[in-house]
């Protein structure tokens, strides 16, 4: 983790964190990218989406999608947790 945490971004080592405070929870996408608003990051949706799927693919977030079909459209909802390297 040592090495990772080198190359890790403010913002993502700051996610990290948020969700360190929450072991074992999942946190909703939309719950997350507000309490990153919270510590004065600013991101699109789409942004945070590719902030986040660097976190998983470095192996230390998961991420669980659920889809739901509204009358308009079909809704991906995202949930992570920290994995134990992070």
């Amino acid at each position: 983790m040592r090495a990772t945490m080198s190359t890790l971004t403010r913002i993502e080592q700051t996610i990290l964190d948020i969700l360190s405070d929450f072991p074992g929870y999942e946190a909703s996408e939309k719950d997350l990218r507000t309490l990153v608003q919270n510590r004065g990051f600013r991101r699109s949706a789409p942004a945070f989406v590719f902030t986040m799927m660097n976190l998983v693919e470095k192996g230390l977030v998961a991420c669980r999608e659920e889809v739901r079909i509204t009358e308009m459209a079909r809704v991906r909802d995202r949930f992570y947790k920290i994995n134990q390297e992070g």
